[in-house]
């Protein structure tokens, strides 16, 4: 499994029942209280997206899951976010914004006190439909059946 130096970014709350880090996007998920709440991607040199250039590496940060709707008021309580350019339903701190440590400890405080503007429900997984039997197995079965 791949290192991730910024891994610190989440033992505060990893050692607490409600936590569960897994991979995703290449990157690790935080998964706290039951919501999605931090993505952290260390994939230093990408900065551009569909003919659009970033003066920062749009995956090399901590993205922010949450609402929309939200976003306003939570790039008021931290510094550097942005809303991510692949995914703008997610605000980003880029690890290239100087005082970006600082920023991730604002954020621990906000998840810390249970604060509503960080973290989105994960959708439920839709149970896999049966394929429906293809003739010759289906024939297969009524054959062994009988037999």
């Amino acid at each position: 499994m791949k290192q991730f130096e910024n891994r610190w970014i989440f033992e505060p709350f990893e050692e607490k029942p409600d936590c569960v880090v897994r991979s995703m996007f290449g990157g690790l998920a935080m998964y706290y209280q039951g919501q999605l709440k931090l993505v952290l991607m260390e994939n230093v040199g990408a900065r551009s997206y569909r003919g659009r250039d970033f003066d920062f590496d749009i995956w090399n940060g901590l993205m922010l899951a949450t609402e929309r709707e939200k976003q306003a008021l939570l790039t008021q309580e931290v510094n550097h976010l942005v809303p991510h350019p692949v995914l703008p339903k997610w605000l980003f701190l880029p690890f290239a914004k100087e005082g970006w440590e600082e920023e991730v400890h604002k954020i621990h405080r906000l998840l810390r006190r249970g604060d509503p503007l960080i973290g989105v429900w994960p959708q439920q997984r839709s149970k896999k439909k049966e394929k429906p039997a293809s003739k010759k197995r289906a024939l297969r079965k009524k054959t062994s059946k009988k037999s």
